[in-house]
């Protein structure tokens, strides 16, 4: 019997971000259990009663886990023991092994991933062959679920090739994560640093060892590490379990919401997840790459202060990351008296920026020659270098640069930053405010070219021209209406480089909207009078269209 069990709990978790910001992945739950009891609980049956885990983000709460784990099972008179090993840089797969090396001795040992969910597994100990094959140094189980991309030979059930060059084709599985070891493996595994535990098997089957799989793939396997996976493993039909979420059950209890009313709603390209609930919606966010997204709370608070509408902050919860807020309203396609109704609010929005105490408020920083060329930047990185292979003409990025200069010599006022029909709600027949986490100082034609060259709509250049009158005339400012189109470019600058990063990070609903946006692009430089611009955006809709390939188009590069 198979004594010593390693479970592998130092990720980062990035993929499932929002939710590990404030608890590592293993224990995150499913169905009420975190991943990690799981996972013991199997080794457990399996006669396992040594366990270690390796831990780096958020480790002590791997570790208080493990203390309070351990101490029950003793309470309970069984012998047991759960240490944890922190990596204060992670080791990998098979880089932990390193430190354990005296702990595992000449047994052999179970190593299993601690982010997969698993049941009614076979115990990869018990595969024939593992024990009397000299030619196997150890035994995994596989799946014919995810990637497949490793393959075996029919007849031993030997894995001999670990990237397949065809994944997916017959013959080829899923690493499970789940498999049992000899104590040589150590001596095909990098003696110190960051190591996989594929490279060791690789290594080992080139001296004529080999992993043995079993045939057994119909047991329950699932990989918990993104968000859409980790959402389905936690529904079944109408059911879920979402109330037994770390951050949704702190809500549950700040906020007193029924935890079983909570239904998925999203996950957005701003890091952040959002669900209903029967008070209206709870956001879970990550503030670490996107520190706008902690603001919201206060910024909410501002506005409603100062007659704007928005939802009411229900629950603030900074330390875990989530805000619950009522129910906002809903999105309608607006006619030409809403668009009315929505200008004059944009207008009260920007003149916010007058007040004294806007100094006092925590904003983002503001609008300036830095954030004017990272929004340049964003489109020519994710949009024509990575998603094109192309390069920005120079003459058009002289007329782009021209463009921040106009912008940055405009009145600063409050910008919303991303005010699109997306962001304005109907409740009541009244429209209200949402996502203004990043709102900042800067030029108030930005909202207003956002809200007219919207992506999302399809608006005509009369409507475009009306809205335009309508803001110039509620802000004293005739002059917006020349200032407009060249705000309008700029923005969707940003528009079409955030929806090419969307679209290649795994979020492929956004790319209908690239096409959209380049039309806007095309017409606001027109009216701006940016000629190269203008004919470098007609190009790049022919091409989104098919009527030209790049390519053929070298003389744009720049």
């Amino acid at each position: 019997m198979v004594r010593k069990a390693i479970v592998l709990a130092a990720g980062f978790g990035t993929r499932l971000k929002p939710f590990t910001c404030v608890t590592p992945k293993p224990l995150m739950p499913v169905w009420g259990v975190p991943i990690l009891e799981r996972t013991i609980e199997i080794l457990r049956s399996w006669g396992v009663d040594d366990i270690v885990c390796n831990s780096h983000t958020l480790h002590e709460q791997i570790s208080q886990w493990a203390k309070d784990y351990e101490k029950c099972c003793k309470e309970e008179g069984e012998s047991f023991s759960l240490k944890v090993s922190y990596e204060p840089e992670i080791l990998g797969t098979g880089g932990v092994l390193n430190p354990l090396r005296s702990w595992i001795g000449e047994e052999n040992f179970y190593l299993v991933n601690g982010d997969v969910v698993f049941a009614n597994a076979p115990n990869p100990a018990l595969l024939e062959g593992f024990d009397n094959d000299p030619n196997v140094i150890a035994s995994a189980l596989v799946s014919l679920e995810g990637p497949r991309t490793i393959e075996v030979e029919p007849s031993s059930r030997y894995i001999t090739e670990y990237r397949s060059i065809s994944p997916g084709d017959n013959g080829t599985y899923t690493y499970s994560g789940i498999a049992c070891l000899k104590p040589c493996i150590l001596d095909f595994v990098k003696k110190e640093g960051f190591s996989s535990i594929i490279t060791a098997f690789e290594n080992a089957m080139k001296e004529g060892l080999f992993v043995k799989t079993s045939e057994d793939t119909s047991f329950l396997w699932a990989d918990a590490g993104t968000i859409p996976d980790y959402i389905e493993l936690n529904k079944d039909g109408d059911e879920n379990a979402f109330g037994s979420f770390p951050q949704l059950s702190a809500a549950c209890k700040e906020a007193k919401i029924d935890e079983k009313s909570f239904v998925f709603m999203s996950a957005r390209g701003s890091e952040r997840v959002f669900f209903k609930c029967d008070k209206g919606i709870a956001i879970l966010y990550d503030d670490t790459t996107r520190q706008e997204n902690a603001l919201y709370a206060g910024h909410a608070r501002f506005l409603a202060k100062n007659s704007i509408p928005v939802p009411k902050i229900l629950a603030d919860l900074p330390a875990m990351k989530t805000l619950v807020m009522e129910f906002a309203g809903v999105e309608r396609k607006m006619s030409e008296d809403d668009y009315i109704k929505v200008i004059k609010l944009l207008a009260q929005f920007n003149k916010l920026g007058s007040l004294s105490e806007i100094n006092s408020i925590n904003l983002v920083t503001a609008f300036g020659p830095e954030l004017w060329k990272w929004e340049r930047d964003l489109f020519i990185k994710h949009y024509l270098s990575a998603k094109l292979m192309l390069q920005m003409p120079n003459e058009v990025l002289t007329e782009l640069e021209n463009v921040a200069n106009t912008l940055q010599n405009e009145p600063v006022e409050l910008v919303h930053r991303d005010f699109q029909s997306t962001n304005i709600l109907w409740l009541n027949d009244e429209p209200r405010i949402i996502d203004f986490q990043g709102m900042r100082l800067g030029p108030a034609v930005y909202d207003l070219a956002s809200l007219i060259y919207d992506p999302y709509v399809d608006m005509s250049c009369e409507m475009r021209d009306k809205i335009t009158e309508c803001y110039a005339n509620a802000v004293s400012r005739p002059e917006v209406s020349n200032v407009v189109h060249i705000a309008a470019v700029q923005r969707l600058l940003q528009c079409i480089g955030a929806y090419a990063r969307l679209e290649a990070a795994g979020q492929p609903s956004f790319k209908q909207y690239i096409k959209p946006a380049l039309k806007n692009l095309a017409q606001a430089a027109r009216k701006a009078s940016l000629v190269e611009t203008e004919k470098f955006a007609v190009h790049l809709l022919e091409h989104a269209n098919g009527k030209c390939s790049c390519s053929s188009h070298h003389h744009h590069e720049g």
